[in-house]
Order: C-alpha cells, then sequence, then structure tokens
C-alpha cells in the first residue's frame, strides 16, 4: 500500500469526511498540503489565527497549556485518524492552546477556504463536522470531571478504565509521562496510584501492561474519586 492510499484510508475514516466518496477524497486531498512535523516541532500556538485545522496521518500530537511557570499540561494526545483545531478555526479566532508533534508527524492541513468550498459542493459534510464537534465537546466534559472533580487515584482508575474498554488485559498506549500530564499530576505520583492499586488487588502492573483485577473496585473509585 502506497503511503497516499494509506492516508486516503485514514481519512475515509475519519467521521467529518464520512459524506465524501473515493473521487471527492482524492480532489480533496490534492488541495490540501500534507506536511511533516519532527518530534518536537510546534503545529500551532496560542494567539496565532486559526486559519486551518489538522487530521493526524501519522506519528502523534499533543494539545497542551503551559503555566507561568512553565510547566505542561497536556489536554489531549491525537493519533492517526484524529483531527484538531477545528472549533477554534470555525470560531474564527485564534488557537486557545499549543500543539506539537510528540513523535514525527505527518498532518493533513485543511485551509478554511478549501473546507468552505467543498461544504457549499457537499451539504452532507457539515453533518460529519458537527459529529465531529459534538464528539469534541464530550472529550472537553471528561476532561474536565477528571482534573477537576476527581483526586488523583480517581483519575488513574477512569483513566485506566477508558482505555481498557472493556479488556482484562491492555498495554498502555502512552507512556507513563504522557499519562500522568494528561491526568494533570506527576510521573512520581502516578507511580504511587498505579503501586497502590496493586497493592490493593485492583489492578497487576508490568511495564507498561495493565491487568485488571477488580474493575468494580476501580469503578467505584472513578465515581468516589
Amino acid at each position: 500500500m502506497n503511503r497516499k492510499h494509506g492516508y486516503k484510508k485514514v481519512l475515509s475514516q475519519v467521521p467529518l469526511f464520512s459524506a465524501l466518496g473515493e473521487p471527492e477524497l482524492s480532489e480533496f486531498m490534492r488541495d490540501c498540503p500534507v506536511r511533516r512535523f519532527p518530534a518536537g516541532e510546534a503545529v500551532f500556538q496560542p494567539g496565532k489565527p486559526a486559519e486551518r485545522f489538522y487530521v493526524v496521518l501519522e506519528g502523534s500530537v499533543k494539545i497542551f497549556h503551559l503555566s507561568e511557570q512553565g510547566q505542561e499540561q497536556t489536554l489531549h494526545l491525537y493519533g492517526p485518524g484524529r483531527t484538531f483545531g477545528e472549533a477554534a478555526m470555525f470560531a474564527g479566532g485564534e488557537y486557545p492552546a499549543w500543539a506539537r508533534a510528540v513523535e514525527d508527524a505527518r498532518l493533513l492541513e485543511v485551509p478554511r477556504a478549501v473546507l468552505e468550498r467543498v461544504m457549499h459542493q457537499r451539504p452532507g459534510l457539515a453533518m460529519g463536522m458537527m459529529a465531529g464537534l459534538s464528539a469534541k465537546l464530550r472529550e472537553f466534559a471528561r476532561l474536565i470531571e477528571r482534573l477537576s472533580l476527581r483526586d488523583v487515584p480517581g483519575r488513574v482508575a477512569g483513566a485506566l478504565l477508558e482505555e481498557a474498554d472493556g479488556r482484562r488485559e491492555f498495554r498502555l498506549a502512552r507512556t507513563k509521562r504522557q499519562l500522568a500530564s494528561l491526568l494533570g499530576t506527576t510521573p512520581e505520583t502516578l507511580s504511587r496510584s498505579l503501586g497502590k492499586l496493586s497493592d490493593a488487588g485492583y489492578i497487576h502492573v508490568k511495564g507498561r501492561t495493565i491487568r485488571i483485577l477488580d474493575a468494580q473496585a476501580l469503578r467505584r473509585l472513578a465515581r468516589q474519586g
């Protein structure tokens, strides 16, 4: 499978573009550049005009805030098939946070003018956009709940259940440092919390592999936290 065909397959699975057939996807991709961002390079920063949004084709990108002390608070981590920056673009304002490549990434850059033209031609695309923005609202609601309504053990329990997605055993998709940042804590505190959950018999931890031993106890802790 060549790279271009692979990118088209990624786009076809993005809810936003579900209304487009193969010919329209090909035309859309001709009008939107694919840009490479080496690991550590910023895609955008707060205060810059939001004139385009991005689709992750390869690699991963994190969205984060910087405190006055220079500490990062990761808001989201996006991999292939995920979009970011569209809410700010449609609001017609500025990007509210930083976006930076976590690993070498290739992103489809979608300028506002291109999207508006395609939406005019294919009104069904607007429904995909609404579905995508609704999903982002749910993401932000979960983020607010995670950071403001739970203590650290509750956040960790909730994050493990979310990532497990019903599985008894899974490998963490993020490093412990990345997960700690997403949960608004430090890697050391995260490790202590994982240790406590393990000592309590709720989970078994081996490196980045997690085995759920007592899902009901984790759910109870996530609710109480």
